[in-house]
């Protein structure tokens, strides 16, 4: 503990921003006395209440007066800016496809922003399959091991998937792509792994193109296959869990899981672009549908968020080309009645509209 203390003392010794060597046993931020007594005195969002209803009531900057509004108002202080002209990269679940679909509004490339992809076998997006539904559903990543994984597939570092691994077949010559959403019809074993196929020769080209990837963190509550060693990336339908039951299982993962899988794609992706490129890190606020698990759906999903969004505070801390970017406060923190579309599950597109002009605002040069 005197160790700790000692390069805590080192570190924020001098410095108008007080940095620190980020190892496992060092805060993610610090300040020395003096620095925190400036920041008390200059920053602006540092308060969230005030003690009295007089004083609460005068101080519109405050962060109870901030929040809870149809569009809320949190700063951000970016670390990096982009251009219009550089390429994205998105990847997480269906909120990462809202965020697709604004970056094409603000003027960005997006790699990912595919749905002409799904518009011919092996591939063809049968809309009344999932009414509603982006064709590029198909695309969505739930869990940082399985989004790990769909890298490591489109650079070809992955022959086990290319060869089936997390394909289920089943009877009437079907078969299960749990690697994938179950977005589109199933086919049989064959088919799948040309869809697979098809998927990595236009999108693993592009991982290379692109200096931008813009990642949604999913979900802790995941199907496990013990057989295959892996995180499935979606939940087994009926047919799976009755044939293949014995060897799968749903686990309510932990904060080192994820942030090893994240450290891993960061390495990744180092090795293609080296330094040259930026991440962008958030938490879905899309909560979880249902759970597996024998306690409420809301504690799970209270657990799988919080815990997100501390790996997701810590991996931006550890790379200077990560930062996060609060799209899960924006939403948490809204007015319900105008965040949520009926279901309560899904974001309005106002509030992504708000949620990306910040991001506009903020991060694009």
């Amino acid at each position: 503990m005197k160790d700790i203390w000692r390069a805590v003392r080192q570190a924020t010794g001098a410095g108008a921003r007080d940095d620190i060597a980020k190892t496992e046993n060092s805060p993610l931020d610090s300040a020395s006395t003096s620095h925190a007594r400036e920041s008390g005195r200059t920053n602006p969002h540092n308060t969230w209440a005030a003690r009295t209803f007089q004083a609460n009531q005068a101080d519109p900057t405050l962060a109870c007066h901030r929040i809870w509004k149809d569009l809320p108002e949190l700063h951000v202080a970016p670390k990096f800016k982009v251009d219009r002209s550089i390429a994205v990269f998105a990847s997480g679940s269906c909120f990462a496809r809202e965020v697709e679909d604004a970056l094409v509004d603000l003027g960005f490339p997006v790699a990912t922003h595919c749905d002409a992809l799904f518009h011919s076998a092996p591939l063809m997006h049968e809309g009344h399959l999932n009414p509603g539904a982006r064709p590029r559903a198909y695309l969505n990543r739930y869990n940082s091991m399985s989004m790990l994984d769909e890298f490591r597939h489109l650079l070809g570092a992955a022959p086990e998937l290319e060869k089936g691994l997390l394909t289920y077949a089943l009877d009437r010559g079907s078969a299960a792509d749990l690697h994938y959403t179950q977005s589109l019809r199933q086919v049989d074993s064959s088919t799948t792994l040309q869809r697979r196929q098809r998927v990595r020769e236009h999108l693993g080209p592009l991982v290379r193109q692109c200096k931008l990837f813009v990642i949604t963190l999913g979900m802790a509550e995941c199907w496990y296959d013990a057989a295959a060693d892996r995180y499935l990336n979606n939940t087994p339908g009926p047919r799976v869990m009755a044939a293949y039951g014995d060897r799968l299982a749903v686990h309510l993962t932990r904060f080192d899981q994820h942030r090893q899988a994240l450290q891993d794609l960061h390495a990744l992706l180092s090795s293609v672009h080296g330094d040259d490129f930026r991440l962008v890190i958030t938490v879905s606020p899309v909560p979880l549908e249902r759970t597996f698990l024998a306690q409420d759906v809301i504690t799970t999903n209270s657990y799988s968020k919080s815990m997100l969004r501390a790996v997701a505070q810590e991996f931006a801390c550890s790379h200077a080309n990560v930062d996060y970017f609060p799209s899960y406060e924006l939403v948490n923190y809204a007015a319900p009645q105008t965040a949520w579309a009926w279901d309560y599950r899904h974001v309005t597109p106002e509030l992504v509209g708000h949620i990306m002009s910040l991001f506009k605002t903020h991060y694009v040069a």
